[in-house]
C-alpha cells in the first residue's frame, strides 16, 4: 500500500497490517468493490434547480458544481444547503451528492458507522457523567492516524462517485466526501471544515480546506498544515439568512423596543440527543410560557419518538400546544409570523414541528430562524448563524470551541450545561433588553464585515475560471 505525505507531515503511523486488516474486514463483510453502481440524477422536490445524485433517476451526469455531503445527523446537510442556496441564487447548475443516498455496499458500511455515532450521541446526552466524558473525549481525538485511515478507506469508496465527470468542481461538507473525490481524481476540490476545533481528521489533503474563523486557521497552521491547503472563508450560512441578516436583526430590535413576546426556536439535532434537556427546560420555563413572556417553537425534525414524548409531557404539564407536520403548513405559519407582526394573544405557548422528510426536517430550522428572536441550540453548525443564540449542553467536547467563537463575536451565550442555567438566561432574555440588544447589534456589525459569507465565498472559489 503506497503512502503519500499528507500536507508534508510524517505519516505511516498506521501499520500496513492494521490498514490491511481493516480494509479486509470491510471488503469481506460488505463486499465493497465487487460491483459498480451506475449513478443518475433527479430534481430535488424542495429546491428547484438542484439535482440529487443517486443510483436512481433518469438523467445522466454532466459537468456541473457538485456539493458533497452525508446524512449523518443534520449538520453536514445544513452546511450543504448553505452552499447550494448560494449557487442556485447565482443560477449555477448544481448537484447534491449524498454518500448515503446511493444504495450500495459502500453506503451500507458508512451508514452502519453513522448509526453507532447517533446512538452514542444520544446516550451521552441522556446519561451524562462518565459516558459524556468518554464520548466527548473520543470526538476530539481526530489525529493524523485517523486521517490516514480515512484517506486509505476512501480508496474503497470510489464507486460512490463513479460516472461524475472529474473536471466538475467539488465542494464537500464532510471530509470523507472530499477524500473520495481526491482518490477518484477530481481536479478542483474545496472542503468546508465543519466546526471550530481543529483536528487532522476534518481535513482533505488534496483540497483547499476552508475554515470559519481566524483562530481555527492559526491552529491548523501550527499543526503543520501548509498555507496553500488552508484558508479562512467565513461562516457557513445559507443565502436567504445571510442576505437578510441586517434587516432581520433590525426587526428583532424593534420587537425588543415594543416589548413583544420572545420567540425561542429550539431545534432537536439530527441524532435526537436533546430530548431530556428540552423537557426539563419546558418544565422550568412553564411560568414564562403561560404568562405570554415567551413562546417555544420546537423543531423535532424527523424524530417521531421525540415528538410524542414532548406532546405527552405538555399534556401532563397542562401547557397548550400546536403541532405542525406538513411543509405547506410550516410555510403558512411563517407567513403569519413575520418579525414585524403583532403577536396574537391566542397563539399557543408551544408549537411543535415534525416532518417525515429528512430534508424538510433540517430545512425547517433555517426557515424558522428568520422569524425567531433567539435560537436555542447545542454548539453545532448552527453556532455560526447570524442570530442571537442561547447554547445548551454540547454532545462532543469538540463543540466547545464553537461557543468560544460565538462569544468572540458577541452574538451567543456561554454553554448552559444544565437546563436550570438555560432557564435563567431565558428569564434574562424575557425580563430585560440589554443582552438581546447587544447580540443583535453584534450580528449587524458582523454581517457588514462579511463574517457570515463563507459559503458564498466557497461557491465563488469553486466556480472561478
Amino acid at each position: 500500500m503506497n503512502r503519500e505525505p499528507m500536507f508534508g507531515l510524517e505519516t505511516g503511523f498506521l501499520s500496513k497490517q492494521t490498514a490491511g486488516l481493516i480494509r479486509g474486514i470491510l471488503q469481506k463483510r460488505y463486499s465493497i468493490g465487487n460491483t459498480t453502481v451506475p449513478l443518475f440524477s433527479s430534481p430535488s422536490p424542495l429546491y428547484p434547480g438542484l439535482d440529487l445524485i443517486s443510483d436512481k433517476g433518469n438523467q445522466t451526469l454532466q459537468k456541473r458544481l457538485v456539493v458533497g455531503s452525508i446524512r449523518m445527523g443534520y449538520g453536514h446537510h445544513r452546511m450543504a444547503l448553505s452552499v447550494y442556496s448560494h449557487s442556485l441564487k447565482k443560477q449555477i447548475p448544481t448537484y447534491l451528492h449524498d454518500l448515503l443516498a446511493i444504495q450500495s455496499p459502500e453506503a451500507t458500511a458508512i451508514a452502519d458507522i453513522d448509526s453507532g455515532y447517533s446512538y452514542f450521541s444520544r446516550l451521552s446526552a441522556e446519561i451524562g457523567g462518565p459516558v459524556e466524558w468518554l464520548w466527548g473525549g473520543l470526538m476530539s481525538q481526530g489525529n493524523l492516524t485517523s486521517l490516514e485511515l480515512s484517506c486509505q478507506l476512501a480508496e474503497l469508496y470510489k464507486g460512490l462517485m463513479n460516472g461524475i465527470p472529474t473536471d466538475s468542481p467539488v465542494i464537500t461538507t464532510y471530509p470523507l466526501n472530499g477524500q473520495i473525490a481526491a482518490a477518484s481524481g477530481f481536479q478542483k476540490i474545496i472542503h468546508l471544515v465543519c466546526d471550530n476545533f481543529p483536528q487532522y481528521y476534518l481535513l482533505v489533503p488534496k483540497a483547499l480546506n476552508l475554515v470559519q474563523s481566524p483562530s481555527s486557521y492559526s491552529k491548523f497552521i501550527q499543526m503543520g498544515v501548509p498555507k496553500e491547503n488552508i484558508a479562512v472563508a467565513g461562516h457557513w450560512v445559507s443565502e436567504e439568512i445571510v442576505s437578510n441578516a441586517v434587516t432581520d436583526s433590525e426587526n428583532r430590535v424593534r420587537r425588543i423596543d415594543a416589548n413583544k413576546c420572545r420567540r425561542f426556536l429550539i431545534p432537536i439535532g439530527g441524532a435526537g440527543a436533546q430530548k431530556g434537556y428540552v423537557l426539563d427546560l419546558i418544565r422550568l420555563s412553564k411560568k414564562h410560557l403561560l404568562n405570554k413572556k415567551a413562546v417555544f417553537w420546537i423543531n423535532t425534525g424527523d424524530h417521531t419518538k421525540v415528538l410524542k414524548a414532548i406532546e405527552e409531557f405538555l399534556i401532563v404539564q397542562k401547557i397548550p400546544y400546536l403541532s405542525i407536520n406538513v411543509w405547506e403548513d410550516l410555510i403558512q405559519f411563517i407567513g403569519r409570523h413575520p418579525l414585524r407582526s403583532e403577536d396574537n394573544e391566542n397563539n399557543p405557548p408551544v408549537v411543535l414541528f415534525h416532518f417525515p422528510s429528512h430534508t424538510e426536517a433540517f430545512s425547517a430550522t433555517d426557515r424558522l430562524i428568520r422569524v425567531s428572536d433567539v435560537l436555542v441550540t447545542k454548539p453545532s453548525e448552527l453556532a455560526f448563524y447570524p442570530v442571537p443564540k442561547l447554547f445548551i449542553r454540547r454532545v462532543g467536547d469538540h463543540e466547545a470551541a464553537s461557543v468560544v467563537r460565538s462569544l468572540e463575536l458577541g452574538e451567543g451565550t456561554v454553554e448552559c450545561r444544565e437546563a436550570s442555567h438555560a432557564k435563567e438566561l431565558i428569564h434574562i432574555f424575557t425580563e430585560s433588553d440589554d443582552l438581546l440588544l447587544r447580540m443583535n447589534e453584534s450580528v449587524i456589525r458582523n454581517t457588514l464585515e462579511g463574517i457570515y459569507n463563507g459559503s458564498k465565498a466557497a461557491v465563488e472559489m469553486a466556480t472561478a475560471n
